[in-house]
């Protein structure tokens, strides 16, 4: 099909262009998105995740780039930028996660300033709130990782190509090359947001030569972005823990892609999109041609090129890496509100009823340990709080909780940590240019036992004990008994006389009697 054809059947399908959206639009949604995700940021623990962009973020900037040339490449970018975050706010559970959530709000405040492009003012409303509370959004917002900002920095980008599809200046098409580039350093799956870029310029473009200057300024920034994509390829390792695709998948991508194992909200999408489709049916124009166009292609394509390498080279197709997608999900079910509803009342309560469905998940994504069970800053808190600093620490290696072994939770809180004696961290992180410290078995220094005033071992949990005890003399338990970080101490007279119990992790202080 020649471009001549393709340009005419995509611009058969679209109205013209569309005024610029109200500017209290954005920001009132933005506004609203950064506070729905905001909410609660401070009670989930740390996890693994979170701890590597700790341990990678705060070091010095050359330790960084030292440490990339190693592991994490792919996020050497957002670790500069939470450098900079960590430096201004510090690396708590609440300011930490402030940073996605501020993603979050300009991602939302995109998703109404796209969608006016694309559409009516009442879908980029209606889009933009239903995006702040869809499960995947307030997921992101949570978390401590380049999720949201990788959210903001595609729908931008997107905004900012449709402007230069109308416009049609040689320089907005160089700054388009800079901002992909960027955006791809950010995210490297970010770049397969360009198949949904071509049919926004196919169809938004005045003539041809918008289509020739969007080629030339992808290609330009997708041959500058090859050594790094090719460098980041070869740390692949980094993700075998990733399974191969299976029956599972296409659960995964219904209910998790975009909806965070939410099962009733991804049905109600499901419903929702199904309706907006008889709407347009039956009344041609009530949902854009061009929207629809754009939206699909930009979940459909990444997701289909993810799964393709995935079944053919390696394994890389995880729900959460199409996180950037999750505006053109909104897009499209905002339309599709918008189609169904028609009147304000309607749409307003079918926008209840999404949020009303996602308040289930919402909460879950809050709770003390929503991070994958995780109880990094449980165990922090207790330390920080009854430790004294004259006292050791044990960590039980022989813990099996995934991902990773227990050394990073010491990197997700290290103040906590900081006064004790830790003679089982090795080498550390910054001496190795990796993630983590280097662990030493505990018959290797225990000869230093005798000098701690109590140790503060950290181990599994032990499910058959109560999560709280506290007695001059108590028994370690089935898992802790077994466990060399415990028969090493007991050999020079340590007892455990109180334990904490959490979700994944124990804290047992001992002492000589």
């Amino acid at each position: 099909m020649s471009i001549s054809v393709l340009e005419h059947r995509v611009a058969a399908a679209i109205e013209p262009s569309a005024p610029p959206a109200r500017p209290w639009d954005a920001v009132g949604v933005a506004l609203l998105a950064t506070a729905v995700s905001v909410a609660g940021a401070a009670r989930p623990s740390f996890w693994y995740d979170e701890a590597a962009t700790i341990s990678a973020a705060t070091r010095p900037v050359p330790a960084l780039w030292q440490m990339l040339a190693n592991i994490d490449a792919v996020h050497g970018l957002y670790y500069l930028i939470m450098h900079g975050w960590f430096a201004l706010f510090g690396a708590t559970e609440f300011f930490s996660r402030l940073s996605s959530a501020l993603a979050v709000g300009v991602a939302a405040a995109g998703v109404v300033v796209l969608g006016r492009q694309l559409s009516t003012r009442p879908v980029a409303v209606t889009a933009g709130l239903l995006f702040a509370v869809l499960p995947r959004v307030t997921w992101a917002g949570m978390e401590t990782r380049s999720y949201a900002l990788s959210m903001a920095a595609a729908v931008w980008l997107t905004v900012f190509c449709a402007c230069a599809a109308r416009r049609g200046r040689p320089w907005h098409w160089l700054l388009y090359c800079l901002l992909l580039t960027a955006a791809t350093l950010l995210n490297v799956f970010v770049v397969l947001i360009l198949p949904a870029h071509a049919v926004a310029v196919v169809g938004l473009g005045h003539s041809r030569q918008a289509l020739r200057y969007w080629a030339a300024a992808a290609t330009a920034a997708v041959a500058g972005t090859v050594p790094f994509m090719a460098f980041a390829q070869s740390q692949l390792f980094q993700v075998r823990w990733i399974s191969p695709l299976g029956a599972d998948t296409v659960g995964q991508i219904l209910s998790v892609q975009y909806f965070d194992l939410s099962v009733p909200f991804a049905v109600l999408a499901g419903v929702i999109l199904i309706a907006g489709i008889g709407c347009a049916l039956t009344d041609v124009g009530s949902i854009p041609g061009r929207l629809v166009l754009v939206t699909t292609v930009w979940i459909t394509v990444p997701t289909a090129i993810l799964l393709a390498y995935s079944a053919l080279r390696h394994p890389v197709y995880y729900p959460r890496y199409l996180t950037f997608s999750t505006p053109a999900t909104a897009l499209l079910l905002g339309a599709c509100i918008v189609a169904i509803g028609r009147t304000r009342a309607a749409i307003a309560a079918v926008l209840i009823l999404c949020t009303a469905v996602a308040a289930p998940n919402y909460l879950a994504q809050r709770g003390p340990y929503a991070k994958a069970g995780m109880d990094y800053s449980a165990v922090a808190d207790v330390i920080g709080r009854y430790a004294a600093p004259d006292d050791c620490l044990v960590l039980d290696n022989s813990t099996t909780w995934a991902p990773g072994p227990i050394r990073p939770l010491v990197s997700a809180r290290p103040a906590a940590f900081a006064t004790l004696h830790d003679y089982g961290r090795g080498r550390t992180a910054l001496q190795r240019n990796r993630l983590w410290d280097s662990h030493i078995a505990i018959w290797a220094w225990a000869d230093k036992m005798p000098d701690c005033a109590a140790l503060w071992t950290v181990s599994e949990r032990d499910p058959s004990l109560p999560d709280h005890q506290r007695d001059k003399a108590i028994a370690p338990g089935p898992r802790l008994g077994r466990a060399m970080a415990y028969q090493v101490p007991q050999r020079f007279g340590f007892h455990v006389v109180e334990r904490w119990q959490f979700s994944f992790a124990q804290v047992a202080k001992s002492t000589r009697h």
